[in-house]
């Protein structure tokens, strides 16, 4: 018996192992296919590998190393324009991430959250057109 294909895949970057498991455990029950980093390396790596695939990207604004969702954002946008962006924090996000997430279309999430938070977003951002994995013919 072979299991579907999740009809999204999501990449969730967050340094904080408690959340990041708490929002891989969310979206899975969601039916969402999660890949999950701990830092912006291992995010550009993931990205990278998956870029085709990946339509929504929860994004913590801090990380290690400095390169947060300020940094990422604009960076994953540019090359996966079709995606979903939510950025997360417990504070307000910088002036130019709000920018930046607004051009975009993005969604703001304050943590501490409750599921009910996450999955709302999720909902709102399934209704966004996605492109084939594999460009058709021009």
């Amino acid at each position: 018996m072979t299991t579907a294909r999740p009809e999204r895949t999501a990449l969730i970057v967050d340094d904080e192992d408690q959340l990041l498991r708490l929002q891989t455990r969310i979206l899975e029950k969601e039916g969402v296919q999660v890949l999950a980093a701990k830092d912006a390396t291992e995010a550009r790596a993931l990205f990278s590998a998956h870029e085709l695939e990946i339509d929504l990207l929860v994004l913590d604004v801090t990380l290690p190393g400095g390169d947060g969702a300020e940094q990422l954002l604009p960076e994953f946008a540019a090359r996966r324009p079709i995606a979903c962006f939510i950025v997360a924090s417990g504070d307000e996000p910088p002036q130019a991430l709000r920018v930046e997430l607004t051009r975009i279309g993005g969604h703001f999430l304050r943590k501490p959250f409750v599921p009910k938070e996450l999955i709302r977003l999720l909902q709102e951002t399934a209704s966004v057109a996605h492109e084939p994995a594999v460009p058709g013919p021009v």
